[in-house]
């Protein structure tokens, strides 16, 4: 999943060795500078030469409301929200959120000014495209630029130290992408050691299809891992993914005609278009894109697939997300590749930014959670605690490793080979990202503040894992390398069954199924190296996320809730009720269709009347010209909401709640008068307060009849009325250490009631 361990060398050393002279003075050279872009050290075996080299870089563009944006992906996946759901385009974003063009004209400009080319920004306006040579990139940035000759022998650049820009400049972005490192990311595979149809045919290549244990070749095959994941029932209604397009992110090039021999074996005919990048992928990583082509196409064979290759080196790997956002034709996209957080400096903000645009307009990113367990930077700095970048995004679905010993009865742990073998599921706590508002589930506490990974997980054992095609053979293969690929063909099928075009960014539904869509994995541990990492147990953890995918739960939870799914538990505290009386009260318990309760849902309730005025929950604001009542509640995150009607007038009150549009319940009160006999005496009781006495009322026998109370200083002389609902009242404005003798009245339909028993307190 992640790039191949080397040793490195000390940046002191190398930056040394063939840099570009430093910048000269310009116009804003008296101008303070902001660090846009670190530089990391040099792995052994580059070679740092004195050759200038023309390259590219992008540069992050500043947002023009961060807090816009931010409320606005809050909203589009808060259930019941009026714009849940309700995606954005491209063209829609770049207006709403992208850089502004006055940003990115002052950015044109003084990039310009140092002989550099700039091009157009990416169409959703987050990424300015800008080349030249290294010389002239060192004069804009005020650091030595470094031509490496990497062990490939392809030349990079990189920066030999912080890069800066003078700070009216800086404002403008967010970060540097492609020059902070040479290092490629990649996407290590793990073999075992071992020898026009819409749904998949047997391959008897592939092994036995029967066994509920790996078959003989040491893993699964593609009906075996449909019965793992629940798509053997929706394959078997036509839900294949039919109408969902993956894009699939590559850095290297698939082995076509490995694809073709694979997708023969299991009579189906796939749809696959390469997309290339930047002149497309790099040599190299064919086992790992072979193996991310095949096992979409197996398991979502109704599903379009584009390859979206680009060079695995400077801007090619930012590049690359950017074109999958712009296109805006996949509905789900998956990488199986990456690297620890840390590096490369400075690609972690670019991708943020492309994420989000992703989200904004419903877009599904899977990404690998890496291979080296709970230590990812293992060779790159060092085997501490580390997560993989991009599983750590906030608006990415990280995807963890398993060992599945059976498929029947369920057997499966955190996969962890040990260090000699070099595999283990990736996870831990972020070092970079805020736990998101959605990360909540059992097993996650107040305290853990940072965004945990992964979110869920699937095989990964090359031991029990996914039989590929590569080379002339079949064999199991593993890695977290097959999680990404495997969980975009189980949402493409997902989308179908659920019949939406989109499902969105992933997690807050995922979190929000914590309790009915995952087996909960509780054995296992992701501490290869013995760093003190996470092990499983009941709940969420940070060796396996959430879980495994429930077969039996999971596709129907992913669908999005609407009125016609709901499940509406009702219990109302009666249909009759006296105007002035006692509110009738609904508990409403909502819950989805396979039971998952519908939590944060925000539900109109509505009060129609004839006659009067209504009021929900008491609240003036709900009351409308008309007299209806019209009042918005939110679920807790249980599901359940409580409110009360109050009406002036007796008649008939309908009361409907509605989600998204549609009822989910409706019911018809019917408030009556008062009966029209006097109502008896009240009890009373007072307490002395300074300068006050507070007064409760304890109602008559006829309670019912009482539409409000009176109380008097003076034995009668005159009253002050107060509503029946309100017990308790302060009588306030009154002499300090001064004796009060009070008498309560109930006054009903008929009149006003005989008085309570004068009581007497002494102010304070």
């Amino acid at each position: 999943m992640k790039r191949s361990p080397r040793a490195l060398a000390l940046a002191a050393v190398v930056v040394s060795l063939g840099a570009t002279t430093l910048p000269a003075l310009s116009a804003r050279a008296l101008e303070p500078r902001v660090v846009v872009a670190g530089a990391s050290a040099i792995p052994r075996g580059d070679v740092v030469v004195s050759t200038p080299l023309r390259t590219s870089f992008d540069l992050v563009l500043a947002r023009r409301d961060n807090a816009a944006l931010s409320s606005f992906l809050s909203d589009l996946y808060r259930v019941g929200s009026p714009t849940y759901h309700h995606f954005l385009t491209t063209a829609q974003f770049a207006r709403r959120f992208g850089a502004s063009s006055t940003s990115i004209d002052e950015l044109r400009s003084y990039f310009a000014g140092f002989g550099l080319r700039v091009g157009a920004p990416s169409k959703g306006r987050v990424i300015l495209h800008v080349s030249g040579t290294t010389r002239d990139i060192a004069r804009a940035f005020a650091t030595p630029v470094l031509t490496v000759r990497r062990s490939n022998g392809v030349l990079a650049a990189q920066f030999a130290r912080s890069a800066t820009l003078p700070s009216s400049v800086a404002r403008l972005v967010t970060g540097v992408a492609g020059l902070s490192t040479v290092a490629p990311a990649s996407a290590p595979t793990l073999h075992a050691n071992a020898s026009s149809r819409v749904t998949p045919g047997t391959c008897p290549s592939a092994g036995s299809t029967t066994t509920n244990s790996p078959n003989a070749l040491g893993g699964y095959t593609l009906q075996q891992q449909a019965q793992l994941y629940g798509l053997t029932n929706a394959w078997a209604r036509g839900d294949t993914g039919v109408g969902q397009t993956i894009a699939i992110y590559e850095l290297g090039v698939y082995n076509s005609a490995d694809v073709t021999t694979y997708a023969s074996c299991y009579s189906l005919t796939p749809s696959i278009t390469t997309v290339n990048v930047d002149g497309g992928g790099s040599s190299g990583g064919a086992d790992e894109a072979t193996l991310d082509v095949e096992e979409v196409a197996g398991l979502a064979p109704g599903a379009a697939i584009t390859v979206y290759a680009g060079p695995n080196s400077g801007t090619g790997p930012t590049d690359t997300y950017a074109r999958i956002a712009d296109d805006n034709t996949a509905q789900i996209a998956t990488t199986s590749w990456g690297t620890c957080e840390g590096d490369p400096t400075g690609s972690p903000s670019a991708e943020q930014a492309i994420f989000e645009q992703m989200a904004a307009q419903g877009q599904t990113m899977f990404a690998s959670a890496g291979d080296y367990g709970s230590s990812d930077c293992t060779g790159i700095t060092t085997n501490a605690l580390a997560v993989d970048d991009p599983a750590s995004q906030p608006f990415v679905t990280g995807v963890g490793g398993l060992t599945v010993n059976s498929i029947s009865p369920l057997s499966e742990k955190v996969w962890n080979s040990g260090s000699s073998s070099g595999g283990a599921g990736g996870g831990g706590v972020s070092s970079l990202w805020s736990r998101p508002s959605w990360q909540v589930a059992p097993g996650i506490t107040s305290a853990q503040t940072m965004r945990l990974v992964p979110d869920l997980s699937v095989m990964a054992d090359p031991n029990s894992g996914f039989i590929e095609y590569f080379s002339g053979s079949w064999g199991s293969i593993g890695g977290t390398s097959i999680g990404s690929p495997l969980m975009s063909a189980v949402a493409a099928v997902g989308a179908q069954s659920c019949d939406v075009s989109r499902l969105g960014f992933l997690n807050p539904t995922l979190y929000a199924m914590a309790s009915t869509g995952f087996n909960d994995v509780i054995a296992g541990s992701n501490d290869i190296f013995g760093a003190g990492g996470y092990s499983a147990g009941p709940g969420y953890d940070m060796a396996s996320g959430l879980g495994s995918p429930n077969p039996a739960t999971f596709l129907s939870d992913l669908c999005p809730p609407t009125a016609a799914t709901i499940k509406a538990n009702a219990v109302l505290s009666g249909t009759r009720a006296v105007v002035g009386g006692a509110e009738p009260t609904l508990n409403l318990t909502l819950s989805s269709a396979s039971g998952q309760p519908l939590a944060n849902a925000m539900l109109s309730v509505a009060a129609s009347v004839t006659n009067g005025f209504a009021l929900i929950d008491n609240d003036q604001g709900s009351r409308s010209k008309s007299g209806n009542a019209n009042y918005t509640v939110t679920t807790d995150a249980n599901g359940k909401v409580s409110l009360s009607v109050f009406a002036t007038s007796p008649g008939p009150v309908t009361l409907t709640v509605d989600y998204q549009g549609g009822t989910v319940y409706s019911t018809t009160l019917h408030f009556v008068n008062a009966a029209t006999t006097r109502p008896g005496a009240p009890s009373i009781s007072l307490a002395p307060l300074v300068g006050a006495l507070r007064l409760h009322v304890n109602p008559p026998a006829s309670r019912a009849t009482v539409t409000s109370y009176q109380y008097s200083l003076n034995g009668g002389a005159t009253w002050v009325t107060f509503s029946a609902r309100t017990r308790t009242i302060t009588i306030a404005h009154l002499a300090r250490a001064r004796t009060y003798r009070v008498v309560v009245r109930a006054l009903s339909a008929a009149g006003a009631g005989p008085l309570s028993k004068p009581t007497s307190a002494t102010t304070r």
